[in-house]
Order: C-alpha cells, then sequence, then structure tokens
C-alpha cells in the first residue's frame, strides 16, 4: 500500500518532526555554577527526543532528510562534525549528481568531491546553534579541529546563529573557522591554560594572554558584524578592559560580561565604546570605582534593562554612572552588592532613588537593590519609607525587591509602611522587603490594605510578621480582601524576630487570607513558624478532601 501524499512532502514532515526540538530561548538558559544550559530532567526530556529523531531517520527516505536536519541543527559539541570532516577524503574520480552539486555549492569552489564529503558540507549547513560541551575539556585538542586548507577557505557553517564556546588562553584560533557572518548570539566560556611562567607574564604589563584576547575579539568582531547577543564568562582569567573590541559590533543589543569574580573590576575602559553602541539594550556588568567618563552625544540611547555590580564602587558611583544614561526606555534596573557607610544610608539611598524617579520614573517597570554596610552598626533615624520616598511615586512599578543586610544597619520602621507601598504600587506583581526592622514587624492587618490596592501580587517577602494583634475573626470578617493571586508568602527572618504568641490561631488567619499559597517551611526556621507552615499544610489537606468529597 503507497503511503499518504502528506507523507511525501518535506515541509510537512519537517513540521511535524520540529514537536521533538528544543526551544531557540533554551540556548540563553546556561549557568556558569554548573556548566549546562538545561536541568537534567530537561536534558533527559532531550535526549529522548533526539533518539526520537533519529529512529524517523532510518525509517524511510523521505523521513531521513527533515529528521537529519533536525538532529544536525543543534550540536552540543561540534568535534564530531570535524572528524566527520577529517575522515572525508578530498578527492575523487566519482562525478557527484547534480542534486549533490547543488547542495555543496555555497560551500565549496567548483570541484568533484566524494559523497562522503558532500554528506559532511551539507550536515554542516544544517547546523543552527552549538550549546558547547557539558564538561568543558580541561586543555585543548588542537587536532580536533584540524581542517583542509580548502575548507578553511569556506564559510564552515554558514547558518550558525548561536554558538557557545569554550576557549583556552593562550590557545588556537579554532574559534574563527566556526565564526559565520550570520551569527547572531555567542557566548564565549574562557578558561587559562596551565604553562610554566604563565603567572609571570600575566604580571606584566601587556601580556600575552591580554594580546591574545584583543586579538581574538577584534576579529571575531570583523567575521560577525551582526552579532547582536554577546556573553563572556570567566574566572578571573580575563580582564573586562582586553574587550575593547566590541565597541566594534554596532549592533550589538545584549552584552553581559556580570560574572560573581571577588577582584577589582576593570570595566573603566569599556564603559566608553559601551556608551557609544546605537543599539545595546541590555548590559549586565560590574560597576568601577572610577566615575563615568564623558561621552560626547547621547551615551547608551537605547538601553532598556541594567544590572550593575557595585561590590568595589561606592554608594556614590550609581548616581553618577545613571545620569549619564539617556535611554528614555530603561524598564529594569538592578543594582546588587551595594556597599555604604552605616552612617550615610539614609542621605544616599535618597540620592539614588531621586535620580532613579528623574531618570526613569515613568517607564521603570523592576526595581531590585541589595545592600550591605561598612562601619559600625547604626540604628537609621529615618523610616524605610522615608528614605526610598521618590521610589513610592513611581506608581507603575510592577516589581521591588529591596534587601539590606543586617550589619548595615537597622532599619526604621513605621507603623504603617507596608500599607504605604501597597498605595504607591497598585500595579505590582512581587514584592519582597528583606531587612531587619528597630521597631515591631508589619502587622497581619498592614497585608488586608495590600490585598485591596495590589490586586495582582504573586510574591511577597516580608521582613518579619506582628501577629500578636490579629485574630482569626477578623479575617473572616473580611473575605473580600483575600489574596487570591498570590502564590508565595514567605518572611525573610524566617520567623525569628517576628512575634508569633499562638500559631494555630495565625495559621487559621493566613489560610482565611491566603488560600491559594503554597507554603513552604524553610530550612531553618523558628519553632513558631515552623508550626504554624505545619498547620496550614495540615488545613490545606483538611480543605481539599472536602472539596473531593463534595463531588
Amino acid at each position: 500500500m503507497s503511503s499518504h501524499r502528506a507523507l511525501t512532502c518535506y515541509d510537512i514532515l519537517y513540521a511535524i518532526f520540529e514537536h521533538f526540538e528544543d526551544s531557540d530561548d533554551s540556548w540563553y538558559d546556561y549557568d556558569p555554577s554548573t556548566g549546562d544550559s538545561r536541568a537534567w530532567y530537561a536534558r533527559q526530556a532531550a535526549a529522548a527526543n533526539r533518539c526520537t529523531l533519529a529512529r524517523c531517520a532510518r525509517v524511510c527516505r523521505a523521513f531521513f532528510h527533515p529528521a537529519v536536519a533536525l538532529l544536525w541543527r543543534n550540536l552540543e559539541d561540534p568535534s564530531q562534525l570535524f572528524a566527520l570532516l577529517r575522515s572525508a577524503p578530498m578527492s575523487s574520480s566519482k562525478p557527484q549528481t547534480e542534486a549533490a552539486q547543488a547542495r555543496t555549492l555555497q560551500f565549496t569552489q567548483p570541484t568533484c568531491l566524494p559523497e562522503q564529503t558532500v554528506r559532511a558540507l551539507h550536515y554542516a549547513w544544517r547546523v543552527r546553534a552549538i550549546h558547547g560541551p557539558r564538561t568543558p575539556a580541561i586543555k585543548s585538542k588542537a587536532d580536533d579541529y584540524s581542517l583542509s586548507p580548502w575548507v578553511k577557505e569556506q564559510p564552515l557553517l554558514p547558518q550558525l546563529k548561536r554558538l557557545r564556546w569554550t576557549q583556552h588562553i593562550p590557545g588556537s584560533t579554532d574559534l574563527l573557522q566556526v565564526v559565520s557572518p550570520c551569527l547572531d548570539s555567542l557566548h564565549l566560556n574562557f578558561r587559562k591554560t596551565s604553562s610554566p611562567g604563565s603567572e609571570s607574564s600575566m604580571a606584566r604589563s601587556t601580556s600575552p594572554q591580554e594580546l591574545y584576547v584583543r586579538d581574538l575579539i577584534g576579529q571575531v568582531a570583523a567575521k560577525a558584524p551582526r552579532l547582536r547577543y554577546l556573553r563572556i564568562t570567566t574566572s578571573g582569567e580575563v580582564q573586562e578592559s582586553w574587550l575593547e573590541s566590541v565597541g566594534e559590533l554596532q549592533a550589538l543589543e545584549t552584552f553581559d560580561i556580570l560574572e560573581p569574580i571577588y577582584c577589582q573590576p576593570r570595566t573603566y575602559p569599556l564603559l566608553r565604546p559601551l556608551a557609544t553602541l546605537p543599539n545595546l539594550q541590555h548590559l549586565r556588568l560590574r560597576l568601577p570605582e572610577t566615575p563615568m567618563p564623558h561621552v560626547e552625544g547621547d551615551a547608551f540611547p537605547s538601553l532598556r534593562t541594567l544590572t550593575l555590580d557595585a561590590m568595589f564602587a561606592p554608594l556614590s558611583a550609581i548616581p553618577a554612572f545613571l545620569s549619564s544614561i539617556s535611554s528614555p526606555h530603561l524598564e529594569s534596573l538592578e543594582l546588587l552588592n551595594c556597599e555604604c557607610a552605616t552612617v550615610s544610608v539614609h542621605a544616599k539611598l535618597y540620592e539614588m532613588t531621586d535620580i532613579i524617579r528623574s531618570k526613569f520614573g515613568p517607564g521603570l517597570r523592576t526595581f531590585v537593590f541589595s545592600m550591605r554596610g561598612v562601619g559600625p552598626l547604626q540604628a537609621q533615624p529615618q523610616p524605610l519609607v522615608k528614605t526610598i520616598e521618590p521610589l513610592l511615586d513611581m506608581h507603575d512599578l510592577s516589581e521591588v525587591r529591596i534587601s539590606i543586610a543586617p550589619e548595615v544597619a537597622v532599619v526604621a520602621a513605621s507603623e504603617h509602611d507596608l500599607k504605604k507601598m501597597g498605595e504607591a504600587w497598585p500595579k505590582a506583581t512581587k514584592l519582597h522587603l528583606s531587612y531587619h526592622p528597630c521597631s515591631a514587624c508589619p502587622p497581619i492587618r498592614d497585608l488586608l490594605g495590600v490585598g485591596r490596592q495590589c490586586t495582582q501580587l504573586t510574591e511577597l517577602i516580608l521582613p518579619g510578621l506582628d501577629a500578636s494583634t490579629f485574630e482569626a475573626d477578623d479575617a473572616q470578617q473580611q473575605p473580600d480582601s483575600a489574596f487570591h493571586c498570590l502564590r508565595t508568602l514567605s518572611l525573610s527572618d524566617a520567623g525569628w524576630n517576628s512575634r508569633i504568641p499562638n500559631p494555630e490561631r495565625l495559621a487559621k488567619s493566613l489560610d482565611t487570607l491566603f488560600p491559594a499559597v503554597d507554603w513552604q517551611c524553610p530550612r531553618i526556621a523558628s519553632e513558631a513558624w515552623a508550626e504554624t507552615i505545619q498547620e496550614l499544610v495540615q488545613l490545606r489537606i483538611a480543605r481539599l478532601q472536602n472539596t473531593s468529597a463534595s463531588f
């Protein structure tokens, strides 16, 4: 019996087999700590899908080409492809078919190639993304990518869009063989190669490693002028000042060089080239102590999201940097690991938030701020709502995360801080408050006002909770104020500074106010808060059993 005509259509089969492929966005979900862009369960599912595609390719000739095209579209390690090209003979007296000549016309010069070589080049033409090996090799194997001269002259992967590459320094220039003019996204993972005298060479004014990295980045910028995404991961072997050639990528939209490295940042020489990029929209880097250099014209004219790690920069450097940004489209601002003298927390925070309000007030949607202190522990005279008062005028904020380390200062709290924040940010979906208040923690009654104001709130983290004056009957009398959208509620103090005289009564109140919250007990929680969570779980189970019994 002949097959259905639909099974002979390449486009239909390709669309069906595409359901076994991962999303293109999975390439960007990379965690340097694990060296992987996927969780273990996602990796298992991806392996199973690739096995299914391999089986489909063996069914019949009609299934072969679309299944193989998808199998080669995403590679973990390009060494397999290079091994195939090395093993292919470079000349043959056997003439090619017209179809084979058409497939290889874009790869090679008009010459007679054997069928195995044509197949290898055809697979190379299918590659769209290289995810990189899960565990990078300790040493670079130079012969893994050794190719014939005629192959090196061609665009080996002409349709490559996304590339993750582990580059050893100093090392070979194999990367340049893979980079194609249409490359869209590049993630370079630099690794240091141990060699005699490498430490002494790194101490020189211009080390061989610096010259190597500068030359490599410059050649990449020349070969991939349309690069829009660039991420560089390093463990401190590569200084940020070596990457000035990034300023030549005029199409660059995302630049991410933020890594958890405990050493002085060298990003100052990068600021001027980055500020002049016309299309840069997303920036993540460590803020240097040196003030922002002068830039002729508008600086960062298209910036939309900004993440700064200010661990080695004073808090006063942040307003100076933010003042230089000319973009009116900034939507997300994250200021991480800021430092401030404990004697000037209020003044410095107010100055910073005032700059944020004046520069980005109409368009900012996400604000994340974390700070630790330098100096003796000191109680602040002003409540937190007074310190961040300019932020309360930004009514379109949807996500606010404020974290102040306990060693910075004891934050003063007024009676209705949480209620005032709810009134100021009615569109909030995530509100995280982590600090140590000097007075009582927010009372449960204030949560009722937040519930009326922030109807879309899904995540709420409080510095603590005062349940000493609230009864379960009060929650029953105000059912309209329950958080029907809230899914996460936790205490940053894990209940240690909270007032929980009766855990069972508190559990009944919270279960009435937050019927859809997924309660989880932290590992190190106070006895009262852990007992409250256990009671909440039991109430949830009982409610679900009653609901199922009614059916």
